[in-house]
């Protein structure tokens, strides 16, 4: 272990960010999540308070929970309750740091003004910047409040002050705080924070750079950069060695214009006394050329790539995404250079990446995740001293490439939910995949972590999701959502949600219950009846059709009704539409489509029998229209019949079960609690 890690980020009443925590990795977190899920509000959030300037916060940054306390405050002052009460209904923005130390460590560092404790064998230390209402503001706060806040325009007159009198009557205050004891505490100042950590952001909108638009060189401003950190006097002996010789070259151009073009600058210059001025003809005007490596570097300096005879190509003919990961890393080496630089380091470095998959093919994604750890291992041996580098990365991504490949254990899920209390206010939640999935047997979670990656879904981005038995379902089903969607006029809108099918087979949908309640995903499971009946005396099972069958061989329909031993097609075929949903799970098997009763075993069967007059089923008794449909079925390669169905002839109509599943998937949801929604503008 680090001698000292940021061990956990806590966050309240910032936008979506009315509550959560946040447990880092000691090297790399991966934050995935659905769209306007609030993993840009917590960049944001410590981008401002990791500034060199005071962080400035505007009312809509508050979550909107907090706008209620912002109106019970302003209530209690109408009503000359004391100021502890009012302070107490005040919100502020809070971020809470954990670092957690090694105690044996002989040398505490810029940890030590966070350690207020006496205990020897802690390991935490914690931090707490705020943004709250300043000592003696309360009366500036609320002057002149509206005499009728219990109605709507008297609340949106208090808003509309409140706009600029937070930004005016608030500010920051920063404390260290005893893990086991609140109470105990201890001021900080803001060189405190800064002197233990370190923060960079790698934004998304990296700016590459683009000819057709006259943007900058993107890669040849991070020149810059590496160039003031190799000057730094504490900076590695090869960096200062080198940066000295670019100075000396550049000296070396400056004297040999001095030297051959001098003159002929100074001819450029009038005298003087030419232009009537006879008291200053002796003021005569000379130029001297001065160069500045930095400034030549930020302004002048481009990257070029190798090209044929001679012509090197411009940054911007290279693909957008080898650009984007060259920037990455450069990035990374340019922060691993500022903390080498620095004649007092931090205690550590917390890099933050937004969507590093930006413009890269999905082998690149997973190969960028593979090799951080590779990366600080290099750069590290690369240096004379080899001087340990204390670093950690938090990396947002959309990617299912790059989640996958990183492993449940650095997994934090954010998750937009609605309020039990109003329906209208939203909050992200963030999920530990590490803890919750803590139950989980190592065995099944072996399996899910191989199936994600093999299979490269995208569970943890998705709004629904759909767990098919085989190829048919999976090739098919987005044709019956598609007539869903142009079936139901305005009651359901599947096209306005995005659902991820996943192949899993009935042997295995059951190994994911876990992680779809984990996620909170509201998810249908398709799979077969798969009817078996005893062979006589031998003891064991035959798949035989539904109407001979006496119970299912289906580990997940025996897994969802577990109770039932044994799992009984009769028992099965009576369930009831409730019997068939678990909290946000719905399964969905064969069931009769007909009158007639018959009923399909497996998904072509089940297909078949819907459309029995488009395949000219010629049978009429349950038995053999069973029989009829599975020889129809059996007559065509199963990848064969699906693309027939889901590409050339998509004139039919959905068997029923999945019909009903489809239908609770989609349908509204306005009363539960883990709906996503729209993010607030500023984020």
């Amino acid at each position: 272990m680090k001698s000292i890690i940021l061990h956990k980020i806590a966050v309240e009443n910032f936008r979506l960010l009315s509550k959560i925590d946040l447990e880092l990795e000691e090297l790399t977190t991966l934050v995935v999540g659905r769209n306007n899920s609030g993993k840009t509000s917590l960049y944001e959030l410590l981008r401002r308070f990791s500034g060199e300037r005071p962080p400035s916060f505007k009312i809509e940054d508050f979550s909107t929970a907090c706008y209620r306390n912002f109106l019970e405050a302003a209530k209690a002052r109408s009503e000359n309750k004391s100021e502890e009460i009012i302070r107490g209904h005040l919100p502020s923005i809070s971020l809470r740091l954990t670092f957690q130390y090694d105690p044996t460590s002989d040398d505490f560092g810029a940890l030590a003004p966070l350690i207020v404790d006496l205990d020897p064998d802690a390991r935490q230390a914690v931090a707490v910047l705020e943004y709250g209402l300043r000592n003696g503001r309360l009366a500036e706060l609320f002057t002149d409040l509206p005499d009728n806040l219990g109605t709507d325009e008297g609340a949106k007159a208090l808003f509309d002050s409140l706009k600029e009198r937070v930004p005016e009557n608030y500010g920051i205050r920063i404390w260290a705080e005893d893990p086991n004891d609140p109470d105990n505490t201890r001021n900080l100042q803001t060189n405190d924070i800064s002197a233990l950590l370190d923060s960079g952001f790698i934004n998304a909108q990296r700016g590459l750079d683009d000819d057709n638009h006259g943007e900058a060189d993107v890669l040849g401003r991070v020149l810059e950069q590496l160039f003031l950190a190799a000057r730094a006097p504490n900076a590695d002996a090869k960096d200062k060695e080198l940066a000295a010789e670019l100075e000396k070259a550049i000296e070396k151009v400056r004297s040999s214009l001095d030297t051959n073009v001098q003159g002929q600058l100074d001819e450029l210059l009038p005298s003087l006394g030419t232009l009537g001025f006879p008291a200053l003809n002796d003021a005569q005007l000379l130029t001297e050329t001065t160069l500045d490596v930095v400034r030549l570097l930020k302004n002048f300096t481009k990257i070029r790539y190798a090209g044929h005879s001679g012509i090197a190509l411009p940054e911007s003919y290279n693909g957008l995404g080898v650009r984007n990961l060259i920037l990455i890393l450069m990035r990374i080496v340019s922060y691993y250079k500022r903390f080498r630089a620095n004649p007092e380091p931090p205690g550590l470095q917390v890099i933050f990446i937004e969507e590093p998959e930006a413009h890269l093919h999905p082998q690149m994604q997973e190969v960028f995740i593979r090799k951080l750890k590779k990366l600080v291992e290099d750069l590290i041996a690369a240096d004379e001293d080899a001087v340990k580098w204390p670093v950690q990365f938090v990396v947002s991504t959309h990617s299912s490439h790059v989640a996958n490949e990183a492993g449940f254990k650095c997994i934090r899920y954010f998750l937009c939910k609605r309020s039990q209390i109003d329906h209208e206010v939203c909050h992200a939640e963030v999920k530990d995949l590490r803890s919750g999935l803590d139950t989980t047997s190592e065995e099944a979670l072996s399996f899910l972590h191989k199936y994600l990656t093999l299979t490269r879904c995208d569970l943890f981005f998705a709004d629904k999701a759909i767990l098919v038995e085989g190829m048919s379902e999976r090739l098919m089903i987005p044709v019956m959502i598609e007539k869903l969607d142009t079936s139901q006029e305005n009651q359901i809108d599947p096209s306005s949600q995005y659902t991820t099918v996943m192949e899993v087979g009935g042997a295995y949908a059951h190994i994911f219950f876990d992680l779809l309640d984990f996620l909170e995903l509201k998810t249908l499971i398709v799979t077969d009846l798969d009817s078996v009946a005893q062979e006589d005396g031998a003891g064991k099972f035959k798949a035989v059709r539904v109407n001979e069958g006496s119970q299912t061989s289906n580990a997940t329909i025996r897994a969802w009704f577990s109770d039932d031993t044994p799992c009984e097609i009769a028992s099965l075929l009576a369930k009831a539409d409730e019997e068939k949903c678990s909290e946000r799970k719905r399964i969905a098997y064969q069931i009769p489509d007909h009158e007639t009763g018959a009923c399909g075993r497996t998904f072509e069967d089940a297909f078949i029998l819907r459309n029995s007059e488009k395949f000219e089923l010629q049978a009429e008794t349950l038995e053999e229209l069973e029989e009829e449909a599975f020889t129809v079925a059996s007559q065509s390669k199963k990848s064969k019949f699906a693309l027939d169905y889901a590409i050339k002839n998509v004139d039919w109509d959905t068997p029923k079960y999945i019909q009903e599943g489809l239908e609770w998937l989609f349908e509204d949801e306005a009363n539960l609690d883990s709906d996503s929604t729209e993010e607030q503008d500023a984020n």
